[in-house]
């Protein structure tokens, strides 16, 4: 039996299984990482992040959802993975890693032995066309967002599903926000693709919402309340385009444990 370390992490309340695999190849499949993602019959997590060596930066995050499949960019995860990187020594107070949707720089800030702030770029977007109280935005996945009077009215997991499996969106999935706006604060709940449930953060989410909201009320920069914490984003916008992107949180590392990765 082969015992491989593995580490729980979250970032306000977005929990995530993290690996280091910069000398270990994991073998996982779709499969495999859904089992250990499965709340009641496995560790439990909202995704499962594997840190490799990539040349040129600190690390490559490989990011998968907790149903096996990847995703190009998540947000809280990549603080996590920015945070777990720091915490085995890879990198110090700056980090450049590679995700899916390109390179990405963060600041980690350790606060204790198991709590970090950390803030990450985002990749820069463009404005949508159309936006309203009904938008559609990629901030490194794909996100529908709902402006309503009250996040805490919704119905998430029914609401979501009825939107993510809609004809237009069953076959690539789409995460569901809803978003409520006040002076310089947000209350953000989300409904998760390859979760397909609510998450109690969502790091691409809440940066979605706050550039639908920037685009409504001409605002930069905002607090976000999410059913797992507060998480801040700020940005730039030019000639339709959202630049210099931060999304930033704080990260706790939960617990760490063994496990036979081939048992999986």
């Amino acid at each position: 039996m082969m015992m491989t370390d593995f580490y729980k992490f979250h970032g306000a309340g977005n929990d995530f299984i993290m690996l280091d695999g910069r000398n270990t190849d994991t073998g996982l499949t779709k499969n495999s990482i859904a089992a250990m993602c499965h709340r009641h019959l496995g560790i439990g997590a909202d995704g499962l992040i594997i840190i490799a060596a990539r040349e040129g930066y600190d690390f490559e995050m490989i990011y998968f959802n907790a149903d096996g499949s990847p995703a190009d960019m998540c947000g809280n995860g990549a603080r996590c993975a920015s945070a777990f990187a720091s915490m085995l020594g890879i990198t110090g107070f700056s980090v450049s890693f590679l995700a899916g949707d390109g390179p990405h720089q963060g600041l980690v800030k350790r606060i204790s032995e198991t709590d970090w702030v950390v803030e990450i770029s985002m990749r820069d977007v463009v404005q949508p066309e159309k936006y309203g109280d009904r938008s559609e935005i990629n901030t490194g996945t794909p996100h529908f967002v709902v402006i309503v009077p009250n996040v805490a009215e919704i119905d998430t997991f029914a609401e979501g599903r009825n939107i993510r499996y809609s004809p237009e969106y069953a076959e690539k999935g789409i995460n569901v926000d809803w978003v409520s706006i006040h002076d310089n604060l947000l209350d953000v709940r989300t409904y998760e693709r390859g979760v397909e449930n609510e998450t109690l953060s969502c790091g691409t989410g809440v940066t979605a919402c706050a550039m639908i909201a920037g685009l409504k009320t001409g605002k930069t920069a905002w607090e976000i309340n999410t059913p797992g914490g507060r998480l801040s984003v700020s940005y730039q916008l030019k000639a339709g385009r959202f630049s210099d992107v931060k999304l930033q949180g704080p990260v706790k590392l939960v617990y760490k444990g063994e496990t036979d990765l081939t048992t999986w």
